[in-house]
Parts: C-alpha cells; structure tokens; sequence
C-alpha cells in the first residue's frame, strides 16, 4: 500500500527539524519546531511514515507517532549520511532521514517497548556503578601507595585492608589524609550496596519474564546476557531471521568480495552492538573453559570445534548459535529443548 507521505525528523533536545515528503518524492515543508510544537504536529498529522535518525529520543519520539496511528522507522545514522545533500544543517538531515525511509533496502533499528528500554537503562546504570567502583578502588589504592602502604589486588583486600589502616596509628598514613580516606571509603560501599541492589532488580526482573527466563536455558548465558537479550530483541519480530540478529550484533563474518570471489575476514570490531555481544562471548567463553565432558550434541559440536580452532573461535561461535536459537524461542514461544549425546555403538 502507498503511504500519503512522510515524515523525516532530525531530532536534538530542544528543537526537533521535521521534513514532509509527498509519496511522489516532493518535499512539501521543512519546519522546526519546540518539543511541545512537535508532539502537537505529530497528533495533527495524517496516518503516514515518521522516520527517526537513531538517536538519543528516538525511541520516546517513535513510541509517541506509533500510539498516533503512525508507522516508524528509526534509521541507523551511517545510513542517513549518503542521502544528505549540500552542507550539514537541520534542514538538510530532516531531509535525508525522510529520502532513507523510503528506500525498501534500508535496515531500521528496533523499536524498543518500554520494558526493553527500562532493562536496558538498568543495566547502563549498572555498568556505570562498576566503572565508578573501579575507579574508586584504584583512586584509593594509588594514594596509599604514596604513602607506602600496598593493597593486593582485588576488591576482597580492599575492605579488608582500608579498616585496618584507618585504625592503625602507627601506620604512616597522615591524620590529615584519613577523614577524606574515609570518606572514600564510604563512597566506595555506597557503590558496593547500589550495585547489590542493581543486581537483585535484575534477577528479579529475569525470573519474573517468561522470555528471560527461557533465555536463560542457553549454555553461557547467565542473568545479565538474558535480560539484554531480550531487551534488545524483544519479540523478535524486528529481524527476518537469527542470522540477521547475529549479524546485528556483529557475531557474524565479514564479507569483502568482488568479482565473484569471496573473502571473509572475521567479525566487526567497530560496527556492532558490542556491549551484548561482550557478555554473550564473555561468557560463551567461560562455558567452554569450565565444561570438561561432553553431555549433549551441542557439546560434541563445541568439543570439536574448540579442537579445531581453539578456545576463542569456539566461544564466538557458541554466542553466535546462541543468539540464533534466542531468536527462533522468542519468536516462535517455544522452550529451550538440549539434545542428549548420541552414544556411539
């Protein structure tokens, strides 16, 4: 079916560019407008295609024209560029999201449901406490070292150790130094209890998700890989099939061919979601560093090939099977079904 026009948005915080393009390829208007303008224009505006650059507020934008009748696509930026005429202005990029929407060959994001997006921020807040953690147990380790005092590695001997020395007089360490010494190291269990928190609300949010906890089912996929599994997936209905899932995620080869010959040169480093395929290798790579026998056909397979190419191959070839068969459960609603091993006659 032809759609009456559509609609390409260059979002920003404050003012949002929206280009309007006739089915015939005419742009009819190309306005700014404020946040409160938008959402008006939008609830104003025929049913017909809004397309979004994938950006900070794409998804809020593309869930509001969505619940107005809308139909969305939210374009990823590097394939926004090559329809962009002239110079880099608002007017320019409006236009060139609207001229990507409408070619048929062009892959949208996924649009993420509220739940997905929850999870997800979840888990970056998670990240974020990590890293600040982190940075808090070196921050204060390096300090004591100029005092002489050493720490092992390891955030166990970290609170063991920080008690002691603020206690201990006869230590070195300046009385001007320990009430800010403290401090940090109550910052630093702040941190401990928020990241404790996080980590219930995460388990507590798999267990109590049907499509999570089947994801869980998977050899190498813990609490952590399901619930961004699913936010990312949700439904499934986003990707045709797994391998264009496993692709999106960049677990899949890269192809450099030309002239009917056909090089493949390993997967993306760059052009990927690299934080879900991180924890989906991380730990396919810790199933296969701690499994020892083979119980299931899956296992045969992963033994072999680990024998074959190694243990890092074998880990991101278990993550990207791994991603196929999440794809096939949530698509289709079924179990996770582990084939026994066939013992030989």
């Amino acid at each position: 079916m032809q759609r009456s026009h559509t609609i390409g948005v260059d979002l920003a915080k404050n003012v949002i560019q929206a280009s309007v393009v006739s089915c015939n390829g005419k742009e009819l208007s190309n306005k700014e407008f404020s946040r409160a303008k938008f959402a008006e224009f939008l609830a104003s505006q025929k049913s017909g295609l809004v397309a979004f650059e994938a950006c900070s507020t794409a998804h809020h934008w593309a869930r509001f024209a969505a619940s107005h009748g809308h139909e969305v696509k939210i374009i990823p930026a590097m394939a926004v560029t090559p329809f962009r005429q002239g110079h880099k202005t608002d007017k320019n990029d409006a236009l060139a999201v609207a001229e990507a929407a409408r070619r048929p060959n062009i892959k949208a994001a996924p649009l993420k449901s509220l739940e997905q997006q929850s999870m997800q921020s979840i888990q970056r807040s998670r990240e974020l406490v990590i890293q600040e953690r982190t940075a808090t147990s070196n921050h204060i380790r390096s300090l004591l070292l100029e005092f002489g005092i050493v720490i092992p590695k390891g955030l166990a001997y970290l609170r063991r150790h920080v008690p002691l020395i603020l206690e201990d007089a006869e230590i070195g360490l300046p009385m001007a130094f320990r009430p800010t010494l403290h401090r940090m190291y109550l910052r630093f269990q702040a941190m401990e209890e928020d990241l404790a928190f996080m980590d219930s609300q995460v388990n507590a949010m798999v267990k109590s998700n049907d499509g999570c906890r089947r994801l869980l089912e998977l050899e190498g996929v813990g609490p952590i890989g399901a619930l961004l599994l699913y936010a990312t997936l949700g439904s499934g209905t986003a990707f045709s099939n797994g391998r264009e899932f496993s692709a999106y995620l960049g677990l899949t080869p890269k192809q450099y061919s030309s002239g009917g010959k056909t090089n493949v040169i390993g997967i993306s480093r760059h052009v990927a979601n690299r934080r879900l395929r991180a924890v989906l290798i991380q730990g396919a790579r810790s199933y296969v560093h701690k499994r020892k026998s083979a119980e299931t056909s899956k296992d045969e397979w992963l033994f072999a090939l680990k024998a074959r190419g190694g243990a890092g191959r074998a880990a991101v070839a278990l993550a990207n099977k791994n991603v196929r068969t999440a794809w096939a459960l949530l698509t289709q609603g079924t179990e996770y079904q582990k084939h026994p091993r066939q013992q030989a006659a």
